[in-house]
């Protein structure tokens, strides 16, 4: 493991020594013409690793901040004993490892900050370090034994961070640039409630801070992909948060941000010889996504994103919408299944949830999706891994056939994140 640390070290020294097209990783300027840097021949097998078969997509949604059981001896192997080992045949062909919340990262980083140790306990993230190593490494080298892909996901605004209980998640760059936040702490907005900690994307700083967080892990991991999850949590922009419009030079902000990604994970792509996909999680709705500064069709015109998965806490129109504009675009679009959604915001018993995951992936796949994607289900024995990857397994099994869509409530009401957002429900 060490020594992969230190050819992961020595490789991101070439990317000092950018060409002249590649010279912005810290100059400060966006482009939008990442499409512009990809080679023929690096496209071509881009396009073709998008569309590998994924029956399943499992977001591993950074539940490494759990102290460890007592009595548990950390190593590399008990880690992956309890993560991902059993995994292992089931319908799960990618692994969107996410690693905590902004800048605040389970993984070793001289660009981000280590999670801190939970009040008491220990951090057994902290002892794989120790060891050498660190739970996205072996991640990656575990995804890529057993033929799956590993994806590091990035949630791009995640706000746990403003509640009170949660202080020890607030990142030391945060403090440091209270300018570059949402508000400040007791600040209440029209919509997103209290999340007074997101970062503003309308500032040059955030989008540089966020290129260099996405670019020391695409150089220094061998990930197959980087995810940007818009959907923890869906506010980019401060007009947002007040009810006002987000402009068309929101949108060009962002698909800046993108290009400049592109432009940087096409070279190390074609350093390493093999591609670098862009994944991206955001609402199944593309006007909700464009009134939120995520100009997505534009995303997808422009060869700036590989794979589409959503929608999240709230879904705002039928299957087939989704599938269609994949089809259009010619990227494979995942159906993303949230718990909290499927159920209404309940939890009844377990034997009678899973007959509600299983009767709404089925209609997803008859709508035409490509496949699965699962998120905050973290228990590998899961038997949803060996089911909803499958439809005519699912045919054959007990199951509710519904499709879920908005609740009315909280994370759940795509009215809490946008001015007017039930306005842009449409039920098949």
């Amino acid at each position: 493991m060490k020594n992969g640390m230190v050819q992961r070290r020595e490789f991101i020294k070439t990317l000092g020594c950018l060409p002249p097209a590649l010279a912005f990783a810290g100059c400060g300027s966006d482009s939008n013409n990442g499409a512009e840097q990809n080679t023929p021949g690096m496209k071509s097998l881009r396009k073709k690793a998008a569309h590998r078969k994924r029956r399943m997509i499992m977001n591993n949604d950074g539940n490494d901040y759990s102290r460890a059981p007592e009595g548990f001896s950390v190593n590399p192997e008990s880690f992956l004993n309890m993560r991902s080992t059993p995994l292992v045949g089931s319908h799960v062909d990618a692994v969107f490892y996410c690693t905590g919340v902004f800048n605040v990262y389970t993984h070793k980083s001289d660009e981000t900050e280590l999670r801190t140790m939970m009040s008491s306990g220990s951090h057994y993230v902290h002892e794989l370090i120790k060891q050498g190593t660190d739970s996205l490494e072996l991640m990656t080298g575990f995804c890529h034994e057993h033929n799956m892909e590993c994806f590091w996901s990035m949630r791009m605004n995640d706000n746990h961070d403003s509640g009170k209980n949660y202080e020890y998640l607030l990142s030391e760059w945060k403090r440091n640039h209270p300018e570059l936040l949402m508000g400040k702490r007791g600040d209440e907005f029209s919509f997103t409630r209290g999340k007074w900690s997101m970062v503003d994307y309308s500032r040059q700083e955030v989008r540089d801070k966020v290129f260099r967080i996405l670019e020391d892990v695409a150089s220094r991991y061998d990930v197959d992909g980087i995810e940007y999850d818009f959907f923890r949590h869906p506010a980019y922009f401060k007009p947002q948060m007040f009810g006002e419009p987000v402009t068309q030079e929101h949108c060009d902000m962002m698909t800046g941000l993108l290009g400049r990604i592109r432009q940087m994970t096409e070279y190390i792509a074609a350093k390493r010889g093999r591609p670098m996909l862009i994944a991206c999680r955001v609402p199944d709705s593309v006007d909700y996504c464009r009134a939120m500064g995520l100009d997505l069709e534009k995303w997808l015109a422009d060869d700036l994103v590989d794979i589409v998965s959503g929608p999240g806490y709230f879904k705002l129109e039928p299957w087939e919408n989704f599938a269609e504009l994949g089809k259009r675009y010619d990227v494979p679009v995942y159906a993303c299944f949230v718990s909290r959604r499927i159920m209404g915001g309940g939890e009844p018993e377990e034997g009678t949830a899973i007959k509600y995951w299983r009767g709404e992936a089925l209609n997803a796949w008859n709508a035409g999706v490509d496949g699965i994607y699962t998120f905050n289900r973290f228990n590998p024995n899961d038997q949803l891994f060996r089911e909803l990857g499958n439809p005519e397994l699912l045919k054959t099994l007990d199951r509710i056939d519904q499709v879920s869509y908005a609740g009315s409530s909280g994370y759940l009401d795509p009215g809490y994140w946008l001015k007017d957002g039930r306005d842009y429900i449409i039920k098949g």
